[in-house]
């Protein structure tokens, strides 16, 4: 034992020698080069060919071209024979002949260049080639001249034991999931060493933020949630259903990660954040901190700062963790044929991508006929035969209820008849970003027929700008969302389209078994408008503002309770504030009746409306003041390949870490100043 130890002293300090960090750097700089200049060699020359391609389809001959292409299958370009599919060519070209999506087309003429051993992904961006690049090389640096060189082979060393006992057993999704696990925690291990160097500086606030970076790095309460993640993340990708489309795989890997990112990140901000305030006033430890002295605030704000690095150390290794699983995952096997170049298509087109989303645009509600509407309803009641003029409660009351009836009528496709199909227009406008762009528009439906039964099939079309010439005709399965992609040419200059549902469906016993209807976001035109990298970014900073806010509210609730009613308590608030705004949808159907109607010599009638009104009253003031945080679902958007803009980042900054982060930390500051911390008589222990 005495052998090991003088062993492993010896080596600490071999590591620190200035000839071993020079030697391991240039290793380190040779070996990562070996496969990264021919990588951007590569990535340079597809890059090239894709503009190649993009000049002769775009350019004075792209007419010339695209014939060719669109009538053989291939085309000479620059003396080289690029060539596609014939199966898939009809799925390329809209009805005027031209190519729908360009960028899908160079991807299919260019497969047969990727090398096997270099990702398809980044090859097509030789920028981001060159950012992994030298972020390598910095992970390298950062690990030989910290002295964290002796730490990180051991790591390897451990981790390639694991990885050859897995070997053994034939288990390649195993081997690839401890590879990935020891990557991530020697790269968290890394993160906390540089983030603690970062924050040395002589500051209060910086060292009460330094001091709950080793308490997590130490404490068992933070490390079993980071080292389940962690361990978790890698194992993902081999939880999926092989047989499913590749679009499904991706979405599923993105709901799993980033949720469970944040779920994992969200209780360990719940729980050290009571636990570092709840334990040092429980044990007394805060005596000797605001003897320093230390102000309260700063005291307060350094903690919360702690927490908040904490977060993005974790949500930057599970970030790149989950974008790099991804680009893995794109690159793996979909079905031959046209099904596949069609699902990997709708991976670039709808899942990995930034879109904007736009419902249609319906004529108001004319106030005359919902006047009407009101009148009959009251003069047909007998219950105010005696009443000159409606009460206000029930115009209120029936106004609503007519304003929900009319609305639903809109969304109504009627059935066929006599052999003629139904139909319904709808106008969506705001495309204005969509005029002139390359990337086709999808159209995403849900539709609701008779019982909605998943087992049947029905069959609708849609018409654009009501030319028949246009017509797509699709099976639908109720309750279930299908898409429909048409090309951008299809938007008018003014950044409107016209989109005729059809109806094939023949009216039976009675219309409503027949006829089509949809809720009111079930029908919607999705564009794009950036690229999925950012929008992951984007992603990932609004959930570290949300997790701010934990931070805040932990903190804040530990001021003045112990840790475990502190923690039940933020946990409460957390599970309430999540469900904002499904309780603000509930609301507009919780309505109790008027104070002018209540019976009130009628003692239960009476207790049972108390009761309903406080309820709606304790709602309405939680979704006050906590439906913000619950509106704001980055996860969700990743998933569905919706936009995720600088706007919501800004918004959610402010509305979350100024006022209710900053609010919550003003109150614990405000307890904790009227707290008296320190209690001594002398013959304590």
């Amino acid at each position: 034992m005495s052998l090991l130890r003088r062993l492993h002293h010896a080596l600490q300090l071999l590591q620190r020698r200035m000839w071993i960090r020079v030697l391991f750097s240039v290793i380190a700089v040779v070996g990562v080069s070996l496969y990264f200049v021919p990588l951007l060699n590569t990535s340079y020359s597809y890059d090239s060919s894709a503009r190649e391609i993009v000049n002769a389809l775009t350019g004075p001959e792209a007419e010339r071209y695209t014939t060719t292409l669109r009538d053989s299958g291939s085309v000479k370009i620059d003396g080289v024979v690029r060539e596609v599919d014939p199966q898939i060519l009809p799925v390329l070209f809209n009805e005027e002949g031209a190519i729908i999506d360009p960028g899908f087309v160079i991807m299919l003429m260019l497969q047969d260049t990727v090398p096997q051993w270099a990702p398809g992904w980044l090859l097509q961006q030789p920028t981001t080639t060159w950012v992994f690049y030298l972020v390598t090389l910095a992970w390298l640096m950062l690990i030989i001249w910290m002295s964290l060189l002796y730490p990180f082979l051991l790591t390897c060393l451990g981790t390639g034991l694991a990885v050859f006992i897995s070997w053994l057993f034939g288990s390649w999704d195993l081997m690839f999931a401890t590879g990935g696990f020891g990557l991530l925690l020697f790269s968290f291990v890394l993160l906390v060493r540089i983030v603690s160097l970062l924050i040395q500086a002589p500051n209060q606030v910086f060292a009460i933020a330094h001091t709950v970076i080793k308490e997590a790095s130490r404490s068992r309460i933070s490390l079993i949630f980071i080292v389940l993640l962690l361990a978790l993340l890698p194992m993902l990708p081999f939880w999926l259903d092989p047989d499913a489309p590749l679009r499904f795989r991706i979405q599923t890997f993105i709901s799993r990660s980033v949720g469970m990112t944040f779920v994992f990140c969200a209780c360990m901000t719940i729980v050290l954040g009571c636990a570092t305030i709840s334990f040092e006033i429980r044990d007394r430890q805060i005596w000797q901190i605001m003897c320093k002295p230390v102000g309260k605030f700063r005291y307060i704000l350094g903690k919360w700062f702690g927490i908040l690095l904490l977060n993005a150390i974790v949500i930057f290794i599970a970030g790149i963790s989950t974008f790099l699983y991804i680009q893995y995952l794109r690159t793996t096997d979909v079905a031959e044929g046209v099904q596949g170049d069609m699902d990997r298509m709708a991976v670039t087109e709808e899942v990995l991508t930034a879109r904007k989303t736009q419902l249609p645009l319906y004529d108001p509600i004319p106030v005359e006929l919902l006047d009407q509407y009101i009148q009959d309803a009251y003069e047909n009641d007998p219950l105010y035969e005696q009443q000159q003029e409606i009460p206000g409660y029930l115009e209120r009351r029936l106004r609503r209820r007519f304003e929900r009836d009319l609305d639903f009528t809109r969304r109504m496709i009627p059935p066929g008849r006599d052999g003629e199909p139904g139909l319904r227009t709808f106008v969506f406008t705001g495309l204005d970003e969509s005029v002139g762009s390359r990337s086709p528009l999808t159209l995403r439906y849900r539709f609701l027929i008779g019982g909605s039964e998943t087992s049947d099939v029905f069959t609708c079309g849609f018409v654009f700008n009501q030319d028949p010439q246009t017509m797509v005709v699709k099976e639908y399965v109720p309750t279930m969302s299908h898409f429909v992609m048409f090309p951008p040419g299809f938007v008018r200059p003014d950044g409107t389209v016209s989109i005729t549902v059809v109806n094939f469906t023949q009216m039976s016993s009675f219309e409503g078994s027949a006829q089509i209807y949809f809720d009111e976001e079930d029908l919607e035109v999705l564009y794009r408008v950036g690229g999925f990298e950012a929008n992951f970014l984007r992603a990932m900073i609004v959930m570290l503002i949300k997790l701010g806010f934990l931070a805040g509210l932990a903190i804040c609730c530990a001021t003045f309770l112990s840790f475990p009613v502190a923690c039940l308590s933020s946990f409460t608030i957390f599970m309430a504030a999540t469900m904002g705004p499904y309780l603000a949808y509930s609301l507009e159907f919780y309505d109790p009746v008027d104070a002018n109607r209540v019976e009130w010599n009628d003692v239960g009638f009476v207790v049972q409306w108390l009761f309903e009104s406080a309820i709606r009253k304790i709602a309405q003031l939680t979704v006050f003041m906590l439906e913000a945080f619950g509106q704001y679902t980055p996860t969700d958007d990743l998933v569905n390949g919706l936009v995720v803009s600088w706007g919501t980042v800004l918004g959610s900054f402010l509305r979350l870490a100024v006022i209710w982060s900053g609010l919550s930390l003003v109150l614990g500051y405000i307890v904790l100043r009227k707290r008296q911390l320190a209690i001594y008589s002398g013959g304590q222990s």
